[in-house]
Parts: structure tokens; C-alpha cells; sequence
């Protein structure tokens, strides 16, 4: 490719996706197989080809386009955008998914240098070099990121930064992006005061107890986030995303070398929605049907079945990476957070709170029934001094 070509590149390189660019990936991303027939876009022949999974994953592949479509080459004369196809982005994951113990900047720098030989003179801008990672780091891992010297960008967008150093690698990422969070009052059972807190954590208490409402993200870092001004939960709702990544790494792989995401957060996010918030019961089952509608979410969140993704001994897992936030819901049950003004100046306790409210309301009642008393008797003593001043006088 010569200068005068890479000019001609489209300033929107990824707006149309086809099939064979949604295969590329998925074979990139989790080792997907397709038939002769699927890669001629032809009717499928049937397993081994992994074509039979791709109706569960429409939602993604939605979400797919919609985030790629989005990208435009930083274009600077001479060279050329860090992706000029929906392949770099397949290239650029799997170098990722090969090197997780390699640093950012050094991953980078190779990955360009090795995709345009010994034309050095023509590699993409370091920025747009960045943001081609960062995007593939967004289809990887569900999780928006920059490196350090594009914090600012993003914090002018209002997006919380979460950042891959340059001289971190994936696995430093993942820990950074996702610290733990234990909690021995959820885990250590022996120990615990209220062994039924899983049990009694629900959205539907929730919302009846708490006041409570939900919303779907794509963004896996913000799972069980309670934004406690607005009373809202958000949930991660891609889990068809997250049993693919299980079912690539359920026989071995993938733990930490060639890894998507780690395993135990994927399980954990799993059950916390489809075991804690949204448990197989008809009412939580009939909320969470409403929200995959009203805002529509990825339908696989109905699916509960487990044993194509789940190996033997993880059926009951501890919540390293979420139980903080569960226990953050929990309280919201113990202890109602105020959110109106009447009841953000009564005391913020539960029961506290709610006596306060009793006793307030009876007062007030108590003094309008008393002025509706005195407005009566004002009247009656005004009607016996109209009476005195004037009285009837008998003609009779």
C-alpha cells in the first residue's frame, strides 16, 4: 500500500459489517468454527460449525456494530488509520488474548510495527494507535479504557476513567479494573449474622422496600453500581457475552493466559443477576421480562440454564470481585436511604425514620382538625353576637 492509497482510506472504515466480518471476530475473540457452507454465506450444515450459537448472540453483534461504527481514523498526511477493516480489529484481539503478559505500550508498538514491515514512515499516529486498542478492548472485555495520557478526554465526556497504563499488562488491567471486593459477612457463612442475605436480596425487595429501580449497562465494571442519588441499580446485561467467555475457557484455557476476562468474574456477575437479583421465581422473572422489553436488553438474561459454561465445583461460588456492592444493595433493605425531601430531613434510619414520619403526619392531622374547630367556632360565636346585636323582633 503506498501513500497515494492510503489517502483514498475511508474516513468511516467500519460502517458496513458483514457476516464474514462477525465470524473473523468471533473466531478471534472465542476460537469459533465455521462450515464451508456458513463461509460462503450459505445454509449452515450443521455442528460442529458454531454458526447454531450466533441467534443468541444478535444482541452483541448489534452492540458491535453500533460501537465500531462509531470509530473515524485519526487521519494525519501520509499514514494511514490504525484500522482500516473490521480484520485489524480481529488481529488486534488476538494479538491481546496471545500477550496478556506483555505491557500495553510494548504490545502496540509491536503489533504495528510487525503489520507494516519495514514501512515505519507510514504506521498509523500513536493516538489513533491507542484508540484502535481501546476499542478492542471495549468488544473484548465489555470495558471502556485509555491509556494515561487520554484520561482528560475522557473525563471532559464525563466518562469515568478506567486506565491500561503503557507499562501495564492485561492481567495488571483486569486487577486494576476490576479490584476485589470481598465481603465476609456475604461469604464466610460460618461466621455470618444473616446466612439468608442471598435469599432476601432481590430487585423486586428492592424496589418495594428501597424504592429502587433498574438499568441495563454494557459496561461490566458498572454491574450492581447504585447511583444513590437517583435510586438507580445498574446490571450487566450481556450474559450471552459471558457464557461465551466461560464455554472458551470451561475446558482449561483461558484462565490466565489467552484470556477474555477472568473466569471467576464472569461466574460471579452471572449469579449475582440470575441467582441474587433475578432469581427463577415468577415475580423477579416477571420484572426482569419487563425491563429486557421496556429497554431492550439482551434476552439471553431469561436463559438459566448452566451446564454448557459451568465445570464441576462451580455451582456455588463466593463473590470476590462484587461482594461490596451486594452488601451495599443489602443495606438499602436494612436501611432505606432518603431520598425525598420530607424523608431526607427525618432521620436516615429505617424504623427511625418511619416512626418519625407517623408521628409527624398525626400532629399534622391533629392541628388541621384543630383549626377546622376553631374556624367553627369562630363562626358560632360570630352568628350569637350577630344574633345579640340584632334580634328578631316578634310582631305578633
Amino acid at each position: 500500500m503506498d501513500v497515494a492509497d492510503l489517502l483514498l482510506t475511508s474516513p468511516f472504515p467500519l460502517e458496513n459489517v458483514t457476516d464474514g466480518d462477525i465470524q473473523a471476530f468471533c473466531h478471534s475473540l472465542w476460537g469459533w468454527e465455521f462450515c464451508n457452507a456458513c463461509s460462503r454465506s450459505q445454509t449452515c450444515l450443521g455442528p460442529p460449525c458454531s454458526r447454531e450459537r450466533w441467534s443468541r448472540l444478535e444482541p452483541f453483534f448489534l452492540y458491535y456494530k453500533s460501537t465500531t461504527a462509531s470509530y473515524v481514523p485519526e487521519f494525519q498526511f501520509g499514514t494511514p488509520g490504525a484500522i482500516a477493516s473490521h480484520q485489524d480489529i480481529a488481529d488486534i484481539i488476538r494479538c491481546i488474548r496471545q500477550n496478556p503478559t506483555v505491557p500495553r505500550l510494548q504490545l502496540t508498538n509491536s503489533h504495528f510495527a510487525s503489520r507494516y514491515g519495514d514501512k515505519a514512515e507510514a504506521t498509523p499516529a500513536v493516538e489513533d494507535q491507542h484508540r484502535a486498542f481501546n476499542l478492542a478492548i471495549k468488544l473484548m472485555a465489555m470495558v471502556s479504557c485509555s491509556i494515561e495520557t487520554q484520561a482528560g478526554g475522557l473525563l471532559e465526556s464525563g466518562v469515568e476513567p478506567c486506565i491500561w497504563r503503557g507499562d501495564k499488562n492485561l492481567l495488571d488491567f483486569f486487577s486494576s479494573a476490576f479490584p476485589s471486593r470481598d465481603h465476609p459477612t456475604l461469604n464466610d457463612r460460618d461466621e455470618s449474622s444473616d446466612p439468608d442475605i442471598k435469599n432476601r436480596l432481590t430487585a423486586v425487595k428492592l424496589k418495594k422496600v428501597a424504592g429502587l429501580k433498574f438499568r441495563g449497562t454494557s459496561d461490566l465494571r458498572n454491574h450492581l453500581k447504585l447511583d444513590p442519588k437517583t435510586g438507580v441499580v445498574e446490571f450487566f446485561h450481556y450474559t450471552s457475552v459471558l457464557k461465551e467467555h466461560l464455554v472458551a475457557s470451561k475446558d482449561g484455557h483461558g484462565d490466565a493466559l489467552g484470556c477474555n476476562i477472568p473466569r471467576q468474574l464472569a461466574l460471579e456477575t452471572l449469579d449475582s443477576l440470575q441467582k441474587i437479583m433475578f432469581p427463577l421465581e415468577p415475580e423477579s422473572q416477571a420484572m426482569l421480562r419487563s425491563l429486557v422489553s421496556k429497554q431492550a436488553l439482551d434476552p439471553d438474561c431469561l436463559r438459566f440454564g448452566s451446564t454448557s459454561y459451568r465445570r464441576e465445583g462451580e455451582n456455588d461460588i463466593k463473590y470476590q470481585y462484587w461482594g461490596s456492592r451486594i452488601m451495599d444493595l443489602y443495606d438499602e433493605i436494612e436501611n432505606p436511604r432518603p431520598r425525598g425531601y420530607l424523608e431526607t430531613w427525618l432521620e436516615r434510619r429505617s424504623k427511625a425514620r418511619h416512626v418519625m414520619l407517623a408521628t409527624l403526619v398525626g400532629v399534622m392531622i391533629a392541628i388541621f382538625l384543630g383549626m377546622c374547630g376553631l374556624v367553627v367556632g369562630v363562626f358560632q360565636a360570630w352568628v350569637s353576637y350577630q344574633a345579640w346585636q340584632h334580634p328578631v323582633v316578634s310582631t305578633g
